[in-house]
Parts: C-alpha cells; structure tokens; sequence
C-alpha cells in the first residue's frame, strides 16, 4: 500500500471524501500526533491506561516497534482524528495471546499469518456513535472506520496476513458484523480495561463481504475460513 495522503480514490460528497488514510512510519511527524491521540482516548477519556506512565502526553508501548501505523486526517484541517496500528508477529508474541487463552485450535495458522489489530482510537467528536452503538457506514465516524479497516486489509494482503486478532467488548462484534466485518470468538471473556474476549477474522472474508469498502483490496489466494 502506497504511503502518501491520498491513495485511495474517495466519491466525491461521501463522508469518505473528507479524509485521506496514510500510513504513518515513526519519522514522520505525525506519528506524534498519533500517539497523542491514543494518549487522549485511552490515557484521559476511557482511563484503559495510566497517565502516569505517559508524563510526555504520547501513549506509547513496546509492540509499537512491531506494528504498522495508519491515521485518518480530515483534509479541512490535516488534523488526525482517527488512528489504528496492525501488530506484526514478532518474538514479543502478540499483546492477545500474553492476555487471554484460547479454545479453539489455531495451529494450522503461521505466526507470521496473523496479525493484530490494535489501539483504533477516534477523536471524541467522532466517536459518539461509536460510543451509542449506532455506528453507520454514511456517517463521518463510520467513514473513518470504513477507511482505517481498509488500510488494514490492503496491508494484511500485501504482507501475506490472513488472519486478524482483535480484542473487543461484547458488543463491538455484534456491532461490526451488522456492517459485514465478522470476527469470531476464540478464548473466554476476562477482565481486561472491563470484559474482554479474544477474537480472530479471516481477512479474506472481511475484504469479499465489502466490495464496496475495499474495493481497491486484490486477492488471489483461496478464501481461508476463520479458527
């Protein structure tokens, strides 16, 4: 996937159409905006980690090393409102599987097959719907999902991942299956920044529900189903 601003052709008056979608490497100055961000919805607005721990404003951690950053700017401004990071398998293994077990069998999946999808944060002036479960594709937060999701898929693809590990609330699957993004549920639920569960998605079939959102995502491997 390229990595300037606008790589991904957007229809003109959507809400996709207020955003470019880039990829953001540790260099670039707006990896500092990215870490603020996460600062702000995880450290200040859900309280998932300490602030303590981030005295400079920027949360950060060890897996940021191993990952691949994306952020959504709104044009209007080039401020970044929304920001995800895709875990590369790495021999600090994945954040998932240090935190939860697992009952279903994974072992016919590679390590380097999967990859975790990590610290999605919107700006609070995106994120009510979120929030009020009402997440609608044609909304301008669900614009920024919609093109964070993509910049995962056409990642995973180019890199060979077919499977996606994700942490989520109970009802943030029900939530994202309503729009076609199905992950299912593979270990019990724990206390973790409130109950938990560990999830995995097949990329594939993230990417063939949605030819709409990932349009631009080519696949040329046989659907793998989903552990």
């Amino acid at each position: 996937m390229e990595g300037g601003p606008e790589h991904q052709p957007f229809i003109e008056g959507s809400p996709l159409s207020l955003f470019d979608f880039q990829k953001i490497e540790h260099q670039d100055p707006l990896f500092h905006e990215v870490l603020a961000l996460r600062y702000k919805v995880y450290c200040e607005e859900r309280g998932f980690e300490n602030p303590e721990d981030h005295p400079d404003g920027l949360e950060r951690d060890e897996y940021d090393s191993h990952a691949v950053h994306f952020a959504a700017l709104l044009k209007s401004t080039r401020k970044v409102v929304g920001t995800v990071r895709l875990i590369l398998h790495s021999e600090s293994s994945f954040p998932i599987e240090r935190a939860f077990t697992f009952n279903k069998d994974l072992s016919h999946l590679h390590p380097r097959q999967l990859g975790e999808v990590s610290r999605l944060a919107l700006s609070k002036s995106y994120c009510q719907e979120l929030q009020q479960a009402r997440l609608r594709s044609d909304s301008e937060a669900g614009a920024v999902v919609n093109g964070l999701l993509r910049c995962l898929a056409e990642e995973s693809l180019e890199r060979g991942i077919s499977h996606l590990y994700a942490v989520m609330a109970r009802g943030l699957p029900i939530l994202m299956a309503r729009r076609k993004v199905l992950f299912s549920q593979i270990g019990p639920e724990r206390e973790y920044h409130g109950l938990r569960a560990p999830y995995l998605g097949a990329v594939r079939d993230i990417v063939n529900r949605n030819p709409v959102i990932f349009h631009t995502c080519q696949a040329e491997t046989p659907l793998e189903a989903v552990a």
